[in-house]
């Protein structure tokens, strides 16, 4: 390969006979920040007097080709800084260089010593406004040290994107314009990241944003890109190795996360209050093979500790059908969360310059997630359901309830559940490594990419260990719970039935004591190319074209067991338990720790006392063929488009255009076991029997393989125009897909011998699509401001309906179901449906270091977000915003931050509006809403000297918890608090 690249570069560097010929030659040059050494990408270098442009690449570098030998005046310009024009004199067949340093007089104030994040804020801004397309471009710096500094906790403060946190306050997925995170992709450098088991969504928590310069939110697909993105494409984009012009840089931070003894946090987590989180990065550049300055190499290392303690309270109230009439408390739930989430990543780039005309990338990333201590703690009164109707006699609850009180008898079904778990091991390595190649000669540009990206997910130590769980119930008891004071502490007053508070009236449920192990490795092989050329016309025109192919293949491997328990005596509670609950309302409820009852590891492979406890032995055979499951997934592309400027000058001048198609082809096969027709299982007794010879007799015979396959096409046009030098306005029409669940596409059967029906799943799904259209004007102004008003409406087709009539099952061997089900009505998924969504964008941010005195030190950014939806959604009747589970309509953000010579301060407010996340058009007094969601994080630094900065940061600094509510406002559902947390530290740079 190389001896090829090789022959190529020498033609190059011999020069074009017919160039040659018409008297041209080529400038060539580096732009750099003299302030910051960083070479710049997307610096604009002109010659306007030819109408010849050209922009910088990831390395700095431009290169300017077919210029008419003689003198020339050379301008160059970049976003926050000044711009700056030189003469430059090109003979015919020569290549001229000239190098710029660009500066800025902020930069040379002595009071204003902070200017990294600014050129992060001015890189990220230029990219956007370079750019052809709808997108949204972030520094990863630019809102400071975040909590955990994921890649997460940058994405939530974008416009377009809305989302809650997880129960442990995790910035995990998000929706994009409105669509699920499982509808949208997420990409390294343009390659797919493996996400997690069935779950589409990458987790974006699980990996660190300090690997990253920039966070890009692509929101109008261009055809040389996936278009497998409902709402948009969330890529991470790495910094070459070779865009500083020191020799070497080292920078660190070294960092401790803290819940101070004056925050109120649960137990567990006040006994292990402070945990570190630790950055070092490198990059150098050196010198090889008769070369100077042409490889680069960056490494990063990135190790926390995201220790996190929560407290969690449910009520689940009684389904009414007038929403006016009270509702009574069927299920009062407390739950105790405390984990020590460890994540370690290594990422290490090169590039090397082999040539003028050729460089060579490789990327190799290794992340671990690791959490090996989490535990939590669930007690649960219940008693019937939200359906049960209340009598004076029979029922659980006794009637005369209100919203606020609900009274429950001694009867049966009134119990208690105490679910204790841990400490649980979860575990995630993901890996992703990346080789690339970049060619330019003349007009012909070409580029590839080969990669591969693998996400392994281990709940538990597989089969040696598991998550863990043991649940004791009382029954038989009778109780009052009294909202009326609290809905965080209610009032839970024991009325009849055992002691509640005395371990020794409790017992463990069937099949009480659980271990629940698996593994779920995602692996992506990966492979693009593309090539570009510029085309010998008056009018900037170009072609591109280019193919890719991935192959996404996931198993899912179970190990799970169950025990119940056979003991005469109860087990003995854990004397030393501090319940968070128990402290708040002096409840005093038992808790059990369910290492005590396991051997063998610290996650436990079975009972420490095998005589108290009898193991469900079908299930862990069955396990092991129901547990075992596969789908591969191939997608191959390809793609042609033009792009370029309607005219050389004037109005057709400042309009530029990009358009094309794209047809990706998808190939799904999956494989799995479905249970035995009813007619042919083993019995309950045969179970007991000959547990391994039962789950052979019910699984052996029904292996399936599906397969399903759909091949589309998705144009796009794009145009932009520069009504003056600052203001650019966009309009964009895009399609896009998003891929149905893999869960939807993995072996499953259900018959109902009765109906003669039987329920598969439907490999040929067709994903959802979207016609998507966008307008937005820009203004961009100094000091590195930026102004945008977005509007976007998608037309959305072909959502999953469930139970769809799929014709009639045939006979023979050969019939799908190895012989069964003749004459029975296959029911299966299908598309169907269409929907729109609306919505406008407005985004700001700005440096006023134009104003007088410390004001100058000032900056600030905002985004708001409102969309709203309407459609049938695959269903007959028409729903609207408030009734589409998981639609946020209103998102926002604020940054303020403030600096004075080595001081700085920031305030970063974000908002998510209430929605609905549970609907029922039949029940509305089920539907569950989530109030409006408002967090507040403050940060301040002082930068003793360049190798030195102090930090301090509070996360949620008032303590504002999740909230839900079921049918109506006040009857409290969920309320999740996660408490604050204290960031100290120190960083800087060599």
């Amino acid at each position: 390969m190389l001896a090829l690249v090789a022959r190529l570069d020498s033609f190059a560097a011999e020069g074009n006979p017919s160039a040659g010929a018409h008297a041209t030659g080529t400038i060539t040059g580096s732009i750099s920040n003299a302030a910051t050494r960083n070479l710049l990408e997307g610096a604009k270098v002109e010659l306007p007097a030819l109408g010849l442009s050209a922009l910088t690449d990831n390395t700095g570098r431009y290169v300017l080709t077919g210029v008419p030998a003689g003198n020339h005046q050379l301008t160059v310009s970049y976003i926050g800084l000044d711009p700056d024009t030189r003469q430059v004199t090109v003979g015919s067949g020569e290549r001229a260089v000239r190098d710029f340093e660009l500066s800025s007089g902020i930069y040379r104030l002595e009071a204003f010593k902070v200017t990294g994040e600014r050129e992060g804020d001015a890189l990220a801004l230029t990219a956007q406004r370079n750019a052809s397309n709808v997108k949204n471009i972030v520094a990863m710096d630019s809102f400071g040290n975040l909590p955990n500094m994921s890649a997460g906790e940058v994405l939530m403060r974008m416009p377009g994107i809305a989302g809650s946190p997880t129960e442990e306050g995790l910035a995990y997925a998000f929706n994009v314009r409105g669509m699920a995170p499982a509808l949208n992709t997420v990409t390294v450098d343009g390659g797919l990241m493996a996400s997690i088991g069935t779950n589409r969504a990458f987790e974006l928590q699980s990996i660190t944003g300090t690997m990253f310069e920039q966070l890009e939110l692509i929101k109008g697909h261009t055809p040389d890109k996936t278009a497998d993105s409902l709402g948009g494409t969330i890529n991470m984009k790495t910094r070459s190795p070779l865009n500083m012009k020191e020799k070497r840089r080292v920078s660190y931070s070294a960092t401790v996360r803290m819940a101070p003894p004056f925050t109120e946090q649960v137990p567990a987590r006040e006994q292990h209050r402070s945990h570190p989180l630790l950055t070092l990065a490198y990059q150098e550049v050196f010198s090889v093979l008769g070369g100077q300055r042409n490889l680069g190499i960056a490494a990063n290392i990135f190790y926390s500790e995201n220790a996190v303690g929560g407290f969690r309270v449910t009520n689940q109230f009684q389904n009414t059908a007038n929403l006016t009439d009270p509702a009574y408390q069927w299920s009062y739930q407390t739950r105790e969360n405390y984990n020590n989430r460890k994540q370690g990543s290594v990422n290490v780039k090169t590039d090397y310059r082999y040539s003028f005309n050729s460089k060579f990338s490789l990327n190799i990333t290794g992340n671990n997630n690791i959490e090996r201590f989490r535990r939590s703690n669930n007690a649960t009164a219940f008693t019937g359901n939200a359906n049960t109707v209340p009598n004076a006699t029979t029922s659980g609850v006794i009637p005369g309830y209100t919203d606020k009180v609900t009274q429950v008898r001694p009867v049966a079904a009134a119990q208690l559940d105490i679910l204790n778990s841990g400490p649980n091991s979860y575990v995630v390595k993901t890996f992703l490594i990346d080789f690339g190649g970049e060619h330019e000669y003349g007009p012909l540009q070409i580029d590839y990419n080969l990669g591969f990206s693998r996400n392994n997910q281990a709940s538990g130590l597989l089969p040696q260990g598991g998550q863990t769980g043991l649940t004791h119930r009382i029954s038989n008891i009778g109780w009052i719970i009294d909202r009326t004071q609290s809905d965080l502490f209610p009032r839970f007053i024991q009325t009849a039935g055992p002691d509640i508070t005395n371990p020794a009236n409790y017992r463990p449920t069937q099949n009480g004591l659980t271990k629940a192990s698996t593994e779920n490795p995602m692996n992506v092989p990966q492979a693009r190319g593309n090539v570009k050329y510029h085309l010998p016309f008056a009018v900037p025109t170009f072609l591109k074209t280019g193919a890719s192919w991935r192959e996404q293949k996931v198993d899912f491997w179970s190990y799970s067991r169950r025990w119940s328990y056979i003991g005469a005596t109860p087990l003995p509670a854990d004397p030393a338990a501090r319940p968070y609950n128990n402290l708040k309302t002096g409840r005093n409820l038992p808790w059990w720790k369910v290492s005590d009852f396991l051997a063998g590891g610290s996650a436990g492979k079975f009972p420490a006392d095998p005589s108290l406890w009898q193991e469900d032995l079908y299930y862990y055979e069955a396990n092991k063929y129901s547990g075992t499951r596969g789908l591969s997934e191939i997608v191959t592309a390809g793609y042609i488009m033009a792009q370029g400027r309607l005219g050389r000058e004037g109005w057709l001048g400042r309009t530029g255009y990009l358009t094309g198609v794209r047809t990706e082809k998808t190939d799904d096969e999956s494989h799995g076991f479905v249970l035995a027709r009813a007619g042919v299982r083993s019995s309950a007794a045969q179970q007991l029997a000959d547990p391994a010879g039962s789950a052979k007799r019910d699984y052996e015979g029904t292996a399936r393989v599906t397969k399903g396959s759909y091949t589309k096409s998705f144009p796009s046009a794009h145009l932009t125009h520069d009504f003056t030098p600052n203001l650019k306005a966009r309009l964009s029409w895009s399609t896009s897909f998003g891929r149905p669940p893999i869960g939807n596409l993995l072996p499953s059967e259900s018959a109902n011998e009765n109906s003669q029906t039987v329920t598969i799943n439907n490999p040929g799904l067709l994903p959802q699509s979207a016609s998507n259209w966008d307008f937005t004007l820009d203004y961009y102004f100094e000091p590195v401001g930026n102004f945008s008003a977005g509007w976007f409406k998608k037309k959305i087709k072909d959502y999953i309906v469930t139970g769809t009539n799929a014709g009639i099952v045939p006979s023979g061997n050969d019939n799908g179901f190895n012989g069964d089900y003749a004459g029975f009505t296959r029911l299966t998924s299908s598309n169907a449906g269409t929907a729109d969504v609306t919505g406008w964008e407005f985004n700001y941010q700005q440096q006023f270091t134009f104003l007088p005195g410390l004001l100058k030190g000032l900056s600030g950014s905002a985004n708001y977000t409102v969309i709203s939806t309407e459609g049938n959604f695959g269903s007959t009747a028409t729903r609207s915003t408030g009734q589409v589970p998981g639609f946020i309509p209103k998102a926002g953000n604020v940054s303020l931050s403030w600096r004075y010579r080595g001081f700085s301060t920031r305030v970063l407010y974000n908002y998510t509006g209430s929605y609905i996340s549970s609907y029922s058009a039949t029940s509305p007094g089920a539907n569950i809403y989530r109030y409006a969601f408002r967090t507040t994080n403050v940060g301040v630094a002082y930068q003793v000297r360049p190798t030195m900065t102090l930090t301090c940061d509070i996360a949620n600094i008032f303590n504002k918890p999740q909230r839900l509510y079921q049918g109506v406002p006040g009857r409290t559902q969920d309320i999740i608090y996660n408490f604050v947390t204290i960031t100290v530290g120190v960083s800087g740079r060599f």
